[in-house]
């Protein structure tokens, strides 16, 4: 509520104008205000003129053909004749805004419709926001999307760290076992530079240790669309495979481009008989760990590293049992728009898990795209006792995405002389939007029985050179990757697999997940096959599987009821169990469930999820006649920075800090875990870098004593950055004070009133009450009506001695007796 806008709908006589970034002009007819009859005359001049600008600069939001494109300090000055300041936007303002001037007759502070004829333009103060109206035809050709980097925001200097904790254990057959996991990811900005570490320890009955995923320093190479990590980093691998090195690259950032694709995650689907443990990882990496329960899970929200790489995915039962099975994840066919290349540079040694002698190696890659048609890719790969080059070409078909390369490797074993050969590689994808298929071949490749990839070529050499057999490490012969996925009536069918065969083992592999889900009446209901072969074991396992789902009510937090039936190589089994939603929000999460499975007996489990503003708590119980498992965890982020810590219950890469004091309680975005504190703080977990973000604070929940002078802001964050947003506040009492003048009339309708201070802090509303926010809980206030001090009256206030009157309530209405006049007293 702002009270320096408080001002009752009237009736209007005259005209009403808009200028171009003049204040909107508007009269009012005296005869209409109460008082006017007795010959009170009150000065509505102020009125009149609708957010009046004052001259001065203004930090300011600009935005053009209702686009956002930047903030930018504005310069307002006053002109002859105007009683709102006239905005000056110069030359380089208006080509940084993407406005084309060409050969028009400039001046900077007039009427932006006296040089571009059509155009308009107007100014908010209360949100110092501009918006321009500009036609197409004086506007420079940019791709939709895009962001001047002038307008990338940098952000300051702080520090974070994500965290993951979970425990796990079990006992059964008289043994107990237990595991804990804590992934770290942390982060420290200095200006331009951002340091990461991404590490997880693990513990459990038979070891325990802490592996760092990736270690680095990154800075943005805007000038080139790249950025610079020197450190524990992955190679891109669009074209080769994603290994690990220690040492420094230079890559493109499609993020910088306007609608560019930023790559994808692989989803990892599986289901748990009991409340188990998942495990991810990639080339021996722990990626994540975390509890689920009993039933389908799906793991989505974790970033794998580098492009490529197959994850490994363990699950660990409640008694114990372990299964693991891969998921492909291999790059897609990338076309690139006619004139774009991207380019990537990397030096260093490699850091593969289980190397004794990892080789150096410089890796160089460049794509092209030359027209609409194709686009070109080469790159080449230089190290110790090992080269390689690539060749190929991406053609955009009215049938598909379809790329095709050649590789040539040699290299060179200690002990046993070259091997040479070639790799063939095709990839397909395609959308087909009349029928809702997607079908993407991620990759089919054929390499002869002498082609070795990095990796295999650096485990080679590392037997070769111990004099150890080189058939140990297997090499790849043939591989075909296969995602589909179909929309059927009102439901879908999905079907992801992998078949790979070897030149030095005789069996191949083939995995696969298949499924279709849909709803009915709404029941929601779901089919899957699964085969897959354990890498531990070497075991193949099938199984399908089938869920109802049932919500038992209509409500959002209404609980819902799901069964599960499933057979495979292991046996079959049965599954019920109930979940649903507690508290204002869905803060509170939970799940029961009852389940038989052939040969272990039955199972009870329950599992439950807490959701603060500083963090996710986690637990899960399971017990059986066999054994007994507990699982505890908490999730969350703290940021630090030179105005404190702060904790949030999530954080992304790229986030914000809002500051707005004495705003606790506000909610940022709408989602109630991220709220101001008491500190006049709050994180915005997820930010896009390169793109518009706006930042909105919701004022449901603020104390009526505060009032937000602003409630949104955009940015555009560079990548990894932390900006922070300041939002102004006002802070003080309000009040409604009802107090008549010395003839006992009320107060005149639009007076304003003025603290001891001389700061304008209310107006005087219908009926004689003012509407005020004052600062102290006593003291002395102005109220005055005209010019001369006749027009004037003052009264008191104390708010201390009129609370208990007041109760509770949010906005105090007090009486402070009489509005006295004193003309020597008055005049401010």
């Amino acid at each position: 509520m702002s009270f320096n806008t408080l001002v009752p709908s009237l009736l209007l006589s005259g005209a009403y104008a808009m200028g171009a970034h003049s204040a909107e002009h508007v009269e009012f007819n005296p005869a209409f205000f109460a008082g006017a009859a007795a010959g009170l005359q009150v000065d509505i001049a102020k009125f009149n003129q609708g957010n009046v600008v004052l001259p001065g600069s203004y930090r300011t939001e600009v935005h053009l053909n209702g686009q956002w494109i930047g903030r930018e300090t504005l310069t307002f000055v006053a002109l002859d004749g105007q009683r709102s300041a006239q905005v000056c936007l110069e030359r380089d303002a208006l080509q940084r805004f993407g406005i084309d001037l060409g050969n028009a007759a400039f001046a900077p502070c007039a009427d932006i419709a006296t040089y571009l004829p059509g155009a308009s333009g107007q100014f908010d103060p209360g949100e110092n926001r501009l918006d321009l109206q500009v036609p197409q035809v004086y506007l420079a050709r940019q791709a939709r999307g895009y962001i001047d980097p002038r307008h990338w925001d940098s952000g300051i200097d702080a520090a974070f760290v994500r965290y993951n904790a979970n425990t796990f254990s079990t006992q059964a057959g008289g043994r107990s076992r237990g595991s804990m996991y804590l992934g770290l990811n942390t982060g420290l900005n200095l200006g331009d530079w951002h340091w990461r570490h991404d590490a997880s320890y693990s513990h459990s009955n038979n070891a325990s240790g802490y592996q760092s995923n990736a270690t680095y320093v990154q800075r943005e190479l805007s000038a080139w669309q790249s950025q610079l990590m020197v450190g524990e980093i992955y190679t891109p691998g669009e074209l080769f495979d994603s290994v690990r090195l220690r040492g420094a690259s230079v890559s493109s950032d499609d993020r910088m481009l306007p609608d560019s694709l930023t790559g994808f995650a692989p989803v990892v689907r599986g289901v748990a008989e009991t409340n188990a443990r998942v495990s991810v990882r990639q080339r021996g990496v722990l990626l994540d760990e975390v509890s689920v329960a009993p039933g389908p899970f799906v793991l989505k929200d974790f970033s794998p590293t580098g492009y490529g790489g197959d994850l490994s995915v363990t699950i660990t039962e409640a008694d114990g049992r372990q299964r693991a099975f891969i998921v492909p994840f291999a790059a897609n066919a990338n076309l690139l728009r006619p004139g774009y290349h991207r380019h990537s540079l990397s030096v260093g040694q490699l850091d593969e898990i289980g190397l004794r002698h990892p080789p150096s190696l410089v890796q160089a890659t460049y794509q092209h795209g030359l027209n609409n048609l194709l686009t070109g890719y080469t790159g080449a790969m230089m190290g110790d006792d090992y080269q390689s080059q690539l060749l190929g070409t991406a053609f955009n078909t009215p049938w598909g995405a379809l790329s095709v390369d050649l590789t040539h490797s040699n290299a060179h074993l200690p002990g046993h002389g070259s091997r040479d050969g070639q790799s063939v590689q095709l990839r397909y994808s395609k959308n087909f939007a009349d029928t809702g298929t997607h079908f993407a071949l991620g990759a089919y490749r054929y390499s002869t029985t002498g082609f070795l990839s990095l990796g295999d070529a650096a485990r080679i050499r590392d037997l070769a050179i111990d004099g150890l057999n080189l058939d140990d490490v297997t090499r790849l012969r043939a591989r075909t990757d296969l995602s589909l996925s179909q929309g059927v009536g009102s439901g879908s069918v999905y079907l992801t697999g992998s078949a790979q065969n070897y030149w030095n083992r005789a069996q191949g592999n083939l995995t696969f997940t298949a499924g279709y889900s849909s709803t009915w009446k709404g029941l929601h209901y779901t089919v899957s096959a699964q085969r897959s072969r354990d890498v531990l074991s070497e075991r193949v396992t099938q199984q399908v599987d089938v869920t109802l789902s049932l919500p038992l009510g209509s409500g959002a937090r209404s609980p819902t009821l799901t069964t599960t039936a499933y057979r495979g190589d292991q046996g079959s089994g049965e599954r019920i169990s109930l979940g649903g939603s507690l508290g204002e929000h869905s803060q509170l999460s939970y799940s029961v469930s009852r389940s038989r499975a052939q040969g272990s007996g039955s199972t009870t489990s329950a599992d439950a999820k807490y959701q603060t503003n500083h963090g996710v708590l986690s637990a899960g119980y399971g017990q059986s006649d066999a054994y007994r498992s507990t699982s505890l965890g908490m999730t969350g982020g703290i940021v630090a920075h030179s105005g404190g810590v702060i904790f949030a219950p999530e954080l992304g890469d790229t986030l914000g800090i809002v500051q707005a004091p004495d705003a606790q309680g506000a909610q940022i975005n709408g989602h109630h875990r991220s709220q101001v504190t008491d500190g006049g703080f709050a994180v915005v977990p997820h930010l896009t870098p390169y793109r518009q973000n706006i930042v909105e604070l919701d004022p449901k929940d603020l104390p009526v004593d505060v009032e937000l002078k602003t409630a949104s802001q955009n940015v555009a964050p560079r990548a990894g950055s932390v900006v922070k947003l300041q939002f102004g506040t006002i802070s003080g009492q309000a009040l409604l004070i009802t107090a008549p003048r010395q003839d006992r009339s009320p107060l005149p309708f639009g007076a304003d009133v003025f603290d001891e201070d001389g700061a304008s802090v209310g107006v005087v509303g219908q009926g004689g009450k003012a509407f005020v926010r004052v600062a102290r809980p006593l003291g002395q206030l102005t109220v005055r009506w005209g010019a001369d001090a006749s027009t004037a009256c003052q009264l008191h206030y104390d708010v201390n001695a009129q609370a208990q009157a007041a109760g509770t309530q949010r906005l105090r209405h007090l009486h402070a007796g009489t509005c006295r006049g004193d003309a020597a007293n008055a005049a401010l």
